[in-house]
Parts: structure tokens; sequence; C-alpha cells
């Protein structure tokens, strides 16, 4: 019996002896280190927890994780081309992996990794990277292995309810498998840990949005758009709470954390040794998909539907959470087509030729010289009548010339789309396009709206006279709070600036009037854009305008005059778009169509 005993405890002490080697050799290069490695690798994502954070490192407790160096990451990839597809927290991953490829000699158009910024449900990219660049080749030929990120957004700045949040992320991910060439895998990741006390005093979203209760509902949600969809999953969530101290804003971590997440997609996508040895298996939750039962329970979780204040779409403000996000489905995936609808039909109706009003009163008054001139004036017979100087009245022809002699870009929203369309009746040539940069949370700089076309190169090199055109977006659906769109405008402004040729001028568009009075109940334009609320906007617009030294288009007493040819509230249709075209030719080709007498643009009689 002692003998047994003693037998007993010599094996325990060996095998502890065994795994404390085993430990120690696990950043072991050697043939031997690599034995050892190769049978106690972890099998699967499940396995890897419980576990500790130590040094860049996770530790299983019950097997090992390959670390990888520069040079396995490297090797790796180019076996099997990686694409990232979603917010900020699978983008730090892969800034992390592309450190490791700059280290081992791979820069540019040779790295075999790409980013597709899709951040939320609500804002779908589908095939661009942050600076707008198109990655569909990479991602229907080139890429071996995708995944998916996503839900931080959709909790707070674009939450409109756990129904529009399963939906869209279920549609999003039957979408990138179709994309995804054949053979190609795609898993998920699940969302992280979230440390409210860590989120930056600026963030008050982050702090009263995404509270742990709300997390581990959202969690459960993408679990079961996993299961209904047959996709495996990557989940670190362990790790993350290990490593909240690490977190420098409750939601994005430092390399103490970013590096073992690195390792263990690394570990999924290539095994141990980075050449595809022990793969790391995907995680699929053990559960049944049950969408109808879930949906119900979800929506009667007080956590996952509260509406706390300051969260930026709570208390109806957005038009989602009250009706569980029917009013946000209907504007953000019907109310924006209808919107260009609305500004193409514009555009259309301007091909009847009109001649100049006839005027009752000043014919003889003298040109406008000064923006300020216009007003006061009159909306009549679709021009508009300074009462105090004379606008040129620009033919189709005429448009067409100036449009000619000045390649023209409006950068922003549908506002400035409409002028483009209004433009482009004049004959299908014309240089008149539109980048889509809609608000301050949309981060594409230079790409078109339905085309997806990179307009890169027209803004930098051909465009002569610029609009931006901002605001609509951050006072209702995008709003994140007065400083955010102060201080994100003026980079906005900064960053255009320098990305025009030297010899192209660029003003920017004040908002102009939004009649709440239009649109059906229930629309966001009706609940988020009060005629108060505008006016504070519009005056953070031109205090942006003088700190950056910007001139102005300021269009509002026009609208104001028009606000029965709107359909919606924000849109207007021929009989206010006709006069607006005619303003900004004035400021572009001046009275005689060739730079003579231009009507200068409008300076805020306010200091920075």
């Amino acid at each position: 019996m002692a003998l047994n005993r003693t037998s007993v405890i010599l094996c325990a002490l060996l095998a502890s002896s065994f795994f404390m080697m085993l430990k120690n050799t696990r950043r072991s290069s050697t043939p031997y280190g690599a034995f050892l490695h190769s049978i106690s690798a972890c099998k699967t994502n499940s396995d890897l927890f419980p576990g500790t954070l130590e040094e860049k490192s996770w530790e299983p407790a019950g097997c090992t994780l390959a670390e990888y160096t520069a040079d396995m990451t490297a090797e790796c990839l180019e076996a099997v081309p990686y694409l990232a597809i979603g917010d900020t927290i699978g983008e730090q991953v892969v800034a992390h992996m592309a450190g490791d490829l700059r280290r081992a000699g791979l820069g540019g158009d040779d790295v075999p990794m790409r980013l597709v910024w899709t951040p939320s449900t609500r804002v779908p990219h589908f095939e661009s990277d942050r600076s707008g660049r198109n990655q569909r080749e990479f991602m229907t030929k080139v890429a071996e292995f995708a995944t998916l990120s996503l839900g931080e957004w959709d909790l707070g700045v674009h939450w409109c309810g756990t129904d529009e949040f399963y939906d869209g992320l279920k549609a999003l991910v039957l979408k990138y498998k179709a994309l995804l060439k054949p053979g190609a895998r795609l898993a998920m990741y699940n969302m992280d840990y979230i440390n409210p006390d860590k989120c930056r005093e600026s963030s008050v979203w982050c702090r009263t949005c995404n509270t742990i209760g709300k997390v581990a509902v959202y969690r459960e949600i993408v679990q079961m758009v996993a299961v209904c969809t047959g996709t495996g999953m990557i989940d670190t969530y362990p790790i993350t709470r290990a490593g909240r101290n690490h977190s420098t804003d409750g939601l994005h971590y430092t390399s103490e954390v970013v590096k073992p997440k690195a390792d263990v997609l690394l570990n999924v996508m290539c095994g141990t040794d980075g050449a595809g040895s022990n793969k790391l298996g995907l995680w699929y939750p053990n559960i049944e998909c049950n969408e109808a039962e879930a949906k119900a329970r979800w929506r009667r979780d007080p956590v996952a539907n509260a509406h706390s204040k300051g969260c930026p779409d709570n208390t109806n403000e957005f038009g989602c959470p009250n009706d569980n996000g029917a009013a946000a489905r209907r504007y953000l995936d019907h109310k924006a087509v209808e919107a260009r609808q609305m500004a193409e039909e514009a555009g259309r109706n301007t091909n009847v030729e009109t001649s100049a009003p006839q005027r009752e009163a000043g014919t003889e008054l003298p040109l406008c010289k000064k923006h300020e001139d216009l007003f006061p004036g009159k909306l009549h017979d679709f021009q508009w009548v300074p009462e105090k100087c004379r606008l040129k009245f620009y033919t189709k022809q005429e448009i067409a010339q100036c449009l000619e002699r000045k390649p023209f870009a409006a950068i922003g929203d549908s506002l400035g789309e409409q002028l483009v369309f209004a433009l482009r009746s004049g004959g299908a040539n014309v240089s008149a396009k539109a980048v889509w940069s809609p608000s301050m949370q949309w981060n594409t700089l230079t790409m078109s709206h339905k085309t997806k076309i990179n307009l890169m190169d027209y803004v930098t090199k051909e465009v002569e006279y610029a609009i931006l055109s901002f605001g609509m977006w951050d006072i209702g659906v995008h709003w994140c709070g007065v400083e955010d769109f102060y201080h994100k405008l003026k980079a906005k402004i900064l960053k255009y600036r320098s990305m025009l040729k030297p010899s192209a001028e660029m003003v920017l568009h004040n908002l102009h009037y939004i009649n709440t009075d239009k649109p059906k109940d229930g629309s966001w334009a009706k609940v988020c854009n009060p005629t108060a609320k505008v006016v504070v906007y519009r005056e953070m617009v031109q205090m942006a305008a003088a700190c950056t030294g910007t001139k102005m288009m300021n269009t509002f007493p026009l609208t104001q005059q028009g606000r029965e040819h709107t359909g919606d509230g924000v849109h207007y249709g021929e009989p206010v778009m006709k006069p607006k075209v005619n303003i900004l030719m004035n400021m572009m080709c001046g009275a005689d169509g060739e730079g003579g007498d231009r009507l200068e643009p409008w300076v805020p009689p306010m200091e920075c």
C-alpha cells in the first residue's frame, strides 16, 4: 500500500514536471520543443479556456497555443491570404499582423491581407476598405480565410433593436459567404469584453450603451446567427476579460491583448507551425437554431432594449427603439433610396428648357457680387430674384460649358448629390461627380454612392471646384454630440483641402431649411431635425468654416421660401434645385459664363 502511494506521488511529480517543461518550451524553435508542442496543442477554440494572460501570450490551462513570430505570420498569410471584414475590433488584429509582415519584409501590395470596412449592420460597405479602395477582387478571387467582426456599433451609436441586429447580421454573413470564392472559409468573431470603467470621458455612448448585461445578450445573438447560417466562430472573450485593464477606451486593447488574439486567429488558419499542422478548430455553439423563440426573448429583455440616457439612439430620437427598429428599417433601408430617386427626379425634371424669368423689376440692377447680396429676395418661376442685384440665368448649354472649364465635385451627403443630378441634366458627359461621405462617422473619402467607384484620381487631379455638404446625418441617425461633429468636420474640411490640387477652389455648404411638417409621422427627419437643432448645427458649420478659412455657399432663405417643394422635409424639387444650381454657376463661372463678375462665396461674420 505504501509503495502504491509513493508511486502515485512520483507519477504526480513527474507529470507536474512534464507540463512545466512543456510550458517552458512553448516558445522553443527546437525540434524537441516542436514535438512537445504538437502533441499537446489545443484542438478547438473551446480548449483555450480557462487560461491566464501572461506577457502578451494566452496560456490555456489544459493545452498549448502556438505563439507566432513575424516570419511564421508571413508564412501563414502567404499560404492562406486573409480578409478581415467588420469594425475596428477586427482591424486591430489586422494592424498587429501587418506589423509582423513589415518586420518579415512584406509591405504594400505584396501584403496577402485586406480589410473591408463594415462597422455595423447599418453601414454595410460590402467591398471597400477604410480609404474607399474596392477589395472585391481580393475578396472573390484571392482570400482563403475571412472573419466577420461586428456588434459594438450596433450596441451603441447604431442601435436599432435586437431584431434589426439579428436580421442585419444574418444577411451580412450570407452575403459574404456568397461573395467569397469556392473553398474559402468565413468565421465569425463573437463580441469581446467591454470595460465600461475604461470608456473615455468624451464617449458617453460607451459608458451608457455598452453595459455588461447588454453585451451578453448581443453575444447570444451573434451565436444564434452563427448556428442558423452554419458558420464557425472565434471567441476571445476570456482573453479580453482577463486583459480588461489593458483597454484604452473600454473597447480597444493594447498589444498585451491583441497579440494573443492574433495568435488564436493564426492557429485557426495555419496551425501550430504556420504551415497547416494541428490547426485550431473553430467553435460551434451548442444551441439549436430557433429564431422566433430567441427573438421574442430578446425583445422582452429590459437590458438589451434599455433606452439609457446618453445613448445616442434612445427614446425614439432616431426613430428606432420604440417600434423595435421598424422606423430605422424604413429610413436606412428605404429612405436613402427614396431620397436618391427624388434627387434623380429633380435632375430629370430640369431637362425641360426654361428661359430666364421675365422680371417685373430689377432688370437694371447691378450684378450680384457678394453672396450676402442675394438676400433678401424672392423665389419666382424657378429662379431666385434678389432685391438688391441680379443673377445671370444659366441655360443647359452654358452649364455644360462652365463644367467643361471647371470640373466639379460635390462631396458629402444627398444634398450635394442632388446638385450633381441637376447639373448632369444638361448632358450625361458633363464633368460633375458626387463623392459619398454623408456624415462624420463615415470614413470613405473618395467613393461614389451607387456605383461604388473610387473617384480618387478625379478628386485629386481633375476637380477645379468642390463643394462640401455635411450635417443632416450628424443631426439625426449618426448623432454623436456637438463636439464630435465640430472637430470631425474641421478635420474633414482640412483633409479634402489637402487632397484637392492647388488650383482647385472649395466651399462649404451650410445646412439649409428643414421642413418638419413634411415628413410622415415617425420619420427620422421629423423627430431628429427640429428647427432649433438645425440653427445650432448651422452655427457649428459656420465656425468650422471660419476656423479653417473656408468660404461658404448659403441657400437657407431659398429653401425656406421653397419649403412646400419638399416631399420629405430635407430634399427639394425642381422649383428649388434650379435656383440653387444657378447660384452655384454664378459662383463658379460668373455673369459671363467664363469667370467674369463671379459671385463671391459667403464669409461668415464671426471670429474663430
